[in-house]
């Protein structure tokens, strides 16, 4: 009787355990600082103004929180704040090529969910459900403001994340 009352009492903890287990959120991600560098210009990312709606354009990396981005993972994707202005990265518009790439409060919207493929080097928009835009730099002159285009893994769409 004894050994059936231990094993009942086993089995009581072993399904209580289990149930816990299956109703408990996954863990999440922590948030990083990153800087996101071209590597094509070797040039960071950082907003053209601490304005909200200002263009995130290319400087000459120079250390500055402006140039630092905090990646914070959600449930679609991850956003990317600046740190000096707590704006969110935003693909202004649909995905086509040619969509601005600015910063904006940020929300819950498809247009500020980004997506790291191709051995975390393509920063792909997550605008309307797709993943076919990545973020390009035009050339490699300072002062250049970002913008969409599409994934071809082009030097122009490939970025390192050095921590900031």
């Amino acid at each position: 009787m004894r050994s059936r009352r231990s094993t009942s009492l086993l089995f009581a903890a072993a399904v209580a355990t289990s149930a816990a287990l299956a109703v408990s959120p996954p863990a999440q991600a922590e948030d990083a600082i990153v800087k996101l560098v071209s590597n094509q210009s070797g040039k960071c990312l950082q907003p053209a103004s601490l304005n909200q709606g200002a263009e995130v354009i290319q400087m000459t990396c120079n250390g500055t929180r402006a140039q630092q981005w905090t990646v914070k993972f959600e449930r679609r994707g991850v956003h990317l704040v600046n740190r000096a202005s707590q704006f969110c990265m935003d693909a202004f518009g649909g995905a086509t090529n040619g969509t601005p790439i600015i910063q904006w409060v940020c929300n819950d919207i498809s247009n500020e969910n980004w997506s790291f493929g191709l051995g975390n080097n393509l920063l792909a928009s997550l605008v309307a459900g797709t993943r076919s835009h990545c973020i390009a730099s035009p050339g490699p002159d300072d002062g250049l403001p970002m913008e969409l285009r599409f994934c071809d893994g082009n030097l122009s769409q490939l970025w390192s994340r050095p921590n900031g």
